[in-house]
């Protein structure tokens, strides 16, 4: 997730090209953070004796880590903590930016900077993104007064990455009481309180998302491909009622319905999440408390 957010933010500012925003997730796909990188931005080494020791790997058929403990730059500890560190996202991003040749670990960090002035995020919720733990980015972007649908959200956006797509793209989301939409659909899970969780768009924004989780190519967002979002949602919701039930709480889950052709969908004080992927933007909309309906 924090390659998708970092990426579009680098696009939208003009800095990074469709074909070298292609050529990043190939490069994520089988990048191996390197020892010095994750040294450097550790604090552990800095970026002189880390290219030291790189100089020293192009002549000598050795790794890393015996160099740098030999130089005295590491000690054999450093080394078997920066190993467990080989598999952080952040550095895997910064890594195969380098490789590319389009920016270094430094460049990356001042990138951060510059979307946590923009975006008005404090530094501990720039360590939570660079985390890229789901769990801990989607808070990020919702409003103060969310508490009571956070989990579902979560839950949504972990569904979305298992079932359909890794790379989402979220965006801020905000309460409201309608939201104009064209096609969507909707669950209503009774209990106390009740819960409603909709998946909604304009035009076929929801067509990728339909038809990877409903594993069948729609032409459109019709009706058939709803009945495959609507199976999302419920998989969405199953998930948070099978939760509460641990607590000794019990809610029932009732058939989605469907809208196509709406004006929108109405509902008091609204959770409206926007989020994109591959380049599609929806709304992932939750109200706790009322059953939402489709206008």
């Amino acid at each position: 997730m924090v390659a998708n957010i970092v990426a579009n933010y680098l696009s939208k500012k003009g800095r990074l090209s469709e074909s070298q925003v292609k050529e990043l997730f190939d490069e994520l796909g089988k990048v191996r953070v390197k020892l010095g990188l994750i040294a450097v931005h550790e604090g552990m080494m800095t970026p002189a004796q880390a290219e030291t020791v790189n100089q020293l790997q192009a002549s000598q058929d050795r790794r890393f880590g015996d160099l740098a403990v030999e130089k005295g730059f590491l000690t054999p500890l450093q080394v078997e903590e920066l190993l467990k560190k080989q598999g952080n996202p952040y550095l895997a991003l910064a890594q195969a930016f380098e490789n590319l040749g389009i920016m270094k670990l430094e460049d990356l960090d001042a990138v951060m900077k510059e979307y946590q002035a923009e975006y008005q995020f404090s530094s501990s919720s720039i360590e939570e993104l660079k985390s890229d733990d789901i769990e801990r980015i989607v808070p990020l972007f919702l409003p103060a007064d969310a508490k009571e649908v956070t989990d579902v959200a979560i839950l949504a956006v972990n569904t979305l990455a298992r079932c359909v797509d890794t790379n989402i793209l979220p965006m801020r989301a905000y309460m409201a009481e309608e939201f104009v939409t064209q096609k969507g659909a909707i669950q209503f899970v009774d209990g106390d309180p009740c819960l409603s969780t909709a998946l909604v768009c304009d035009g076929d924004a929801l067509i990728d998302v339909a038809s990877i989780f409903g594993k069948e190519e729609f032409p459109e967002v019709d009706m058939d491909a709803l009945d495959a979002v609507g199976e999302l949602i419920n998989c969405i919701n199953g998930m948070y009622v099978s939760k509460l039930s641990q607590n000794r709480i019990q809610m029932e889950l009732f058939p989605p319905e469907y809208g196509l052709d709406v004006e929108g969908i109405a509902g008091t004080n609204m959770l409206v999440f926007p989020m994109s992927i591959r380049d599609k933007i929806f709304n992932l909309v939750v109200c706790s408390g009322e059953k939402l309906e489709f206008r």
